[in-house]
C-alpha cells in the first residue's frame, strides 16, 4: 500500500538551541489484551514530506470472532483518528495535532496516544480492544527562527553589520507570534530595493542563514537559498511596511504615505469625537489637546481603522503599534501638547503648564509674556503693547519646546518672527491640529472680540454672542421677540448700549442709558452692530431653505425653525448630491463649507443619497453648522 516509515532525526548544528540530541528508541511492548503495539522512533516533520506516517507496529490480538475482520483508530489526547493494520495514519492529522497542542517550535513533543481495535462484519462493527497509553515522539515542522533579523541590501550599501533596520516581532515566542516588521524608507531617486534579512546569529559572517526570495512572489526562503528579494519602487511611497510571516514563508511590501492628519480620541470626550494632529509631511504629527483619562490613535476621524495604542511606555511618551494594545494611560484633565512619530512609531505628551512670546519686542529677551486660552476661538491669545522687534513662541518657559518660522507655518526651532511697530497687539497662537500651527497678529482696536445681544425673547436672562470683525462690528443670527438691548459682556450689564433713535429694525445707540431697542416683531433676525458707530440693524429672515443638485438648483427646499432647539430642520428623503443652504430665497446670504463650519459663500456641500434630517445651526463667529441624522425607513 505504501512504504512504511520509522525515521528518526539526529540533532543537527541548526537545532542546538532547542533539545537535547534525538536518539532512535529501541521498540518497547504495551499490553493489548493478547496483541501488542511497539512504538517508532522520534518522527521530524522537517524532513518528512509523505502523505502518510507510520507511528506504531501492531500485533493483533488473535482471539477474535468468526467472520468479523478487525480494523484500528488511534486516540491522541481527545480526538480520535483512521489507523491501519500497519501503525500507519494520517502525517497530516498528526502534525496538526501535535501544532495544536505543543506549538510549532521544532522540538521532541511526547504525544501520549492508545490504539484501539473494532470488530465488524459488514453490518455491525464493535470496539473490542484498547490498548495501554504510549508514546509517540514527534517534532513539528518549523524553520529556525531567530528574535531579529536585519536587512542587508542596496538602501545600506549590502553592509551585514548595519543593524539599522530591524525586523522583529512585538518580543513574543516567534513559533505563538511569527509575524515579523521593519518600516523601511523609500529611496530618494525612486528606484526598487533589493536585500536580503541577515539573523542576529550571522551578523558581520557569511551570508548562509540569510532570508532569500523564494519560487514566487511573496514567499521567501531561509538559508540564503535563492535571490534577492525585491520592493518594487512606488512614486508615491514615503516608506515601506515589510511584513514577514516566518512560519508560512511569506513577505509583503506595503507602501507608506503620510496622511496629513491623524486623530487623538478619548476619554475626554466619551470617546466620541476625535481631534486632529496635522503632521508635516514627514510622519510627525502635533496639536495642543485637552486631555482627560485614557486615550489612543486613529488615522481616520470616521472610523477606527487601523487605529494606534500603546506598545510600551507610560503617560508621557512610549511607542505605539497597530496590532492591538491597551489605551495609553490616563492623564489628569488639562492642556498636553501631543506629538506622534510614525516614522518611528512613537508618541510623546508633555503638560502644558504656560505657552508664552518672548523676545525683543519686550525689550530683551528675558522676559516671558504668557498667553491665555481663548475658549471661543480654540487659540492661546495675549493682548500687549508691544515694541517692534523680534519674538517667538514657547512651552512651558523652556526653549525645548519652542515656535518659529512664519506667521501662517510655525515650526520647532523656527526663525524668528518680526513686528514691525511699536503699539498695542493682539497675538493668537493655534496649535489646535486642524492645520499647520500658525499665529495672527494685529493692532489691538480696543473692541472685545463679541457683543452680546439680551432680551424679552430669552427671559432678560440669556446672552446671544454676536461674533466681531475685530473692528467693531458685529453680527449673530437669532430670534428676537420683544425689546432687547445690547452689553459687552456676557455675565454682566456693565457698559450696555441702549435705543436712541430710529425704527423697529434699526437705529442709533447710546451708552449712558436710555430705554430697550423697539420690539422688531417675533421672528428669527440677522442682527448687526457696530459699536464703531454707535448704531444697529436687524434684517428679517423670513425663510432659511436647501438647494441644490437634487432640485436643479431651482427650487428650495424649505426648513422650519426649531425655537426649541434653537435650529432650522427639514426630513427629506430625496436630497443628494451638491447642495448649500440660503436664507430668504437670495444668495446674497447663503452657507456652505463643511458640514462643522459652514461660512458666507462657502464651497457646495455634498451627500450621498438617502433619507435624512438636517438641523442647521446658524449662529456666531465660525460655529455655524448642520447637524445631519441618517433616516431609517
Amino acid at each position: 500500500m505504501i512504504a512504511l516509515v520509522a525515521s528518526v532525526a539526529a540533532c543537527t548544528d541548526d537545532y542546538k538551541d532547542w533539545a537535547e540530541p534525538q536518539t532512535v528508541p529501541q521498540p518497547t511492548q504495551v499490553s493489548f489484551a493478547d496483541g501488542s503495539i511497539s512504538t517508532v522512533g522520534t518522527i521530524d516533520f522537517n524532513s518528512y514530506s509523505e502523505e502518510f506516517v507510520k507511528v506504531c507496529s501492531i500485533t493483533a490480538p488473535t482471539s477474535t470472532a468468526e467472520g468479523f475482520t478487525p480494523s484500528y483508530s488511534i486516540t491522541l489526547g481527545n480526538q480520535t483518528f483512521d489507523l491501519n493494520a500497519d501503525g500507519i495514519m494520517s502525517a497530516a492529522d498528526l502534525h496538526s495535532y501535535v501544532a495544536a497542542e505543543f506549538g510549532r517550535r521544532p522540538v521532541v513533543r511526547d504525544v501520549n496516544a492508545t490504539v484501539s481495535m473494532w470488530l465488524g462484519n459488514g453490518t455491525t462493527t464493535v470496539k473490542t480492544a484498547t490498548s495501554a497509553p504510549f508514546v509517540i515522539k514527534a517534532i513539528p515542522q518549523a524553520p529556525v527562527i531567530e528574535a531579529a533579523y536585519y536587512l542587508t541590501g542596496s538602501i545600506n550599501g549590502w553592509d551585514n553589520t548595519d543593524t539599522t533596520y530591524k525586523l522583529t516581532n512585538d518580543g513574543s515566542d516567534p513559533y505563538e507570534n511569527p509575524v515579523f516588521k521593519v518600516r523601511i524608507p523609500a529611496t530618494e531617486d525612486g528606484s526598487n530595493i533589493e536585500f536580503k534579512m541577515t539573523p542576529e546569529s550571522g551578523l558581520g559572517g557569511d551570508w548562509s542563514g540569510c532570508l532569500a526570495a523564494g519560487a514566487e512572489d511573496g514567499k521567501f526562503n531561509y538559508n540564503n537559498d535563492g535571490g534577492n528579494l525585491v520592493v518594487v519602487a512606488d512614486p508615491d511611497a514615503l516608506f515601506y511596511d515589510l511584513t514577514f510571516n516566518m512560519l508560512d514563508q511569506t513577505w509583503t511590501a506595503t507602501p507608506v504615505g503620510f496622511n496629513e492628519f491623524i486623530y487623538e480620541i478619548g476619554n475626554e470626550s466619551g470617546w466620541s469625537e476625535p481631534h486632529p494632529l496635522h503632521g508635516n509631511g514627514l510622519g510627525q504629527y502635533s496639536a495642543i489637546i485637552y486631555l482627560n483619562g485614557e486615550f489612543k490613535f486613529k488615522p481616520n476621524a470616521d472610523n477606527w481603522d487601523g487605529d494606534w495604542e500603546k506598545a510600551s511606555g507610560d503617560a508621557t511618551g512610549g511607542t505605539l503599534t497597530a496590532d492591538g494594545g491597551p489605551n495609553i494611560d490616563g492623564v489628569a484633565p488639562g492642556f498636553y501638547y501631543v506629538q506622534v512619530d510614525l516614522k518611528e512609531m512613537t508618541y510623546k505628551i508633555t503638560p502644558v503648564t504656560t505657552i508664552s512670546i518672548i523676545g525683543s519686542v519686550r525689550g530683551a529677551w528675558d522676559t516671558d509674556v504668557d498667553m491665555t486660552y481663548n475658549e471661543n476661538f480654540k487659540c492661546w491669545e495675549v493682548r500687549e503693547t508691544l515694541n517692534a522687534g523680534e519674538f517667538k513662541f514657547r512651552l512651558n518657559h523652556d526653549w525645548a519646546i519652542n515656535w518659529g518660522g512664519t506667521l501662517d507655518d510655525l515650526v520647532q526651532d523656527g526663525a524668528n518672527l518680526q513686528l514691525a511697530a511699536d503699539g498695542p497687539y493682539i497675538i493668537r497662537l493655534f496649535i489646535n491640529g486642524d492645520g499647520p500651527a500658525h499665529c495672527t497678529v494685529k493692532e489691538d482696536s480696543g473692541y472685545p472680540d463679541f457683543f452680546y445681544e439680551i432680551g424679552n425673547e430669552g427671559g432678560w436672562s440669556t446672552s446671544h454672542k454676536l461674533g466681531g470683525n475685530g473692528n467693531g462690528q458685529y453680527q449673530g443670527y437669532y430670534w428676537l421677540d420683544g425689546e432687547f438691548k445690547f452689553k459687552p459682556n456676557a455675565d454682566n450689564w456693565d457698559n450696555d448700549l441702549e435705543y436712541v433713535s430710529g425704527d423697529a429694525l434699526g437705529g442709533t445707540l447710546t451708552d449712558g442709558g436710555g430705554p430697550n431697542c423697539p420690539d422688531p416683531g417675533a421672528g428669527f433676525y440677522q442682527i448687526n452692530l457696530d459699536a464703531a458707530g454707535m448704531t444697529y440693524s436687524l434684517l428679517k429672515i423670513e425663510s432659511i431653505s436647501m438647494i441644490g443638485g437634487f432640485n436643479g438648483w431651482s427650487e428650495d427646499l424649505e426648513m422650519t425653525y426649531n425655537t426649541a432647539e434653537g435650529c432650522w430642520e427639514v426630513l427629506s428623503e430625496a436630497v443628494s448630491g451638491e447642495y448649500k443652504f440660503r436664507a430668504n430665497h437670495d444668495w446674497a446670504i447663503n452657507w456652505g463649507g463643511t458640514e462643522t463650519d459652514l461660512t458666507q459663500d462657502g464651497a457646495n456641500l455634498n451627500i450621498e443619497a438617502g433619507a435624512y434630517k438636517f438641523q442647521l445651526y446658524i449662529s456666531y463667529a465660525g460655529n455655524n453648522k448642520v447637524v445631519i441624522s441618517k433616516l431609517i425607513k
